[in-house]
C-alpha cells in the first residue's frame, strides 16, 4: 500500500515567512529612503534632460526587444516539451519523476507575466521619466504613499519587463529538495540574470529599484503558489509519485 505523500509543511512555512520578511523590508527601505531617486539619478543627464541609456542599441534594442524575443522562444519551448509529454508520455531523462515540477515551470511563464501585467496597468506609480525631478511632470510616491488627487496614473509598477524572465526563478524547484546545491545554484543564476534584466531598465529610465524588486518579490510567491496548486510537491525526482 503506497504511503501518501504530504506537503511540506516547512517548506512553506519557510517561503511564507521569507516572503513576509523582504515584503515588509521593501515597504520600509522604499518608504523611509530616497534610495530610488538617488540610484536612478545617476542615469540622468541633468543638462540635456535625458536618460542616455534610454536609446542606446545594447538596452533598447538588444536587451528590451531581442532578449525579449528569446525568453518568449523558451517559454513556447517549454510548453511544447510539457505538451508533448502529456500527449505522448514521452519526457526528457532529465525529467524523469519531475514531470508535475515541469509543468510548474510552465505555468509559471504564463502566469508570472500575466499577474505582473495585470498590477502593471492598474497602477498609479510613473516611471523614472515622467518623474519630476528627472523631467517629468508626475512626483514620486511610493506604496505606502498615497497618490495625489487628480494625477494621470501612470501604469509602470511592476516591472512587466522584468516579469518576462522571472518566471525562470521556477527553474529554481525543479530539482528541489534532492538536489538543493543545483537549486540553489539555479536560483542564484536565475536571479542575477532576472535583476540584471531591471537594472537595464533602470538604467533606460523605465523602471525604478523598487519596481524591480517587487516584481521579483510578486513572481517568487507566485512560483510557490503554484508549487502548491501544481502539486509538484509529491514528486521525489526520478521514480516519483505522479
Amino acid at each position: 500500500m503506497a504511503v501518501p505523500v504530504r506537503p511540506p509543511r516547512r517548506f512553506y512555512l519557510a517561503q511564507s515567512l521569507l516572503l513576509a520578511i523582504t515584503g515588509a523590508l521593501l515597504l520600509w527601505l522604499f518608504h523611509a529612503t530616497r534610495l530610488d531617486l538617488r540610484l536612478e539619478a545617476r542615469y540622468y543627464d541633468a543638462v540635456n534632460h535625458t536618460f542616455p541609456w534610454r536609446y542606446a542599441w545594447v538596452t533598447k534594442y538588444l536587451v528590451h526587444r531581442y532578449l525579449k524575443y528569446a525568453l518568449l522562444v523558451a517559454g513556447l519551448g517549454v510548453w511544447l516539451v510539457a505538451l508533448r509529454g502529456r500527449l505522448t508520455g514521452r519526457w526528457p531523462r532529465v525529467l524523469d519523476g519531475r514531470h508535475r515540477r515541469w509543468w510548474l515551470v510552465a505555468w509559471s511563464f504564463v502566469a508570472v507575466p500575466v499577474l505582473v501585467g495585470i498590477l502593471h496597468r492598474t497602477s498609479a506609480m510613473h516611471c523614472p521619466w515622467e518623474v519630476i525631478e528627472f523631467g517629468g511632470q508626475a512626483p514620486y510616491f511610493d506604496l505606502l504613499s498615497a497618490a495625489p488627487a487628480g494625477m494621470r496614473a501612470g501604469h509602470c509598477f511592476p516591472a512587466a519587463f522584468v516579469s518576462s524572465g522571472s518566471w525562470l526563478l521556477s527553474l529554481a524547484l525543479l530539482w528541489y529538495p534532492e538536489r538543493r546545491l543545483r537549486s540553489f545554484a539555479i536560483g542564484v543564476i536565475t536571479l542575477a540574470f532576472t535583476f540584471g534584466l531591471g537594472w537595464g531598465q533602470q538604467m533606460r529610465g523605465a523602471h525604478f529599484l523598487s519596481h524591480t524588486l517587487w516584481t521579483l518579490w510578486i513572481s517568487w510567491a507566485t512560483i510557490v503558489l503554484l508549487h502548491a496548486a501544481c502539486g509538484a510537491w509529491k514528486e521525489t525526482g526520478r521514480g516519483a509519485v505522479r
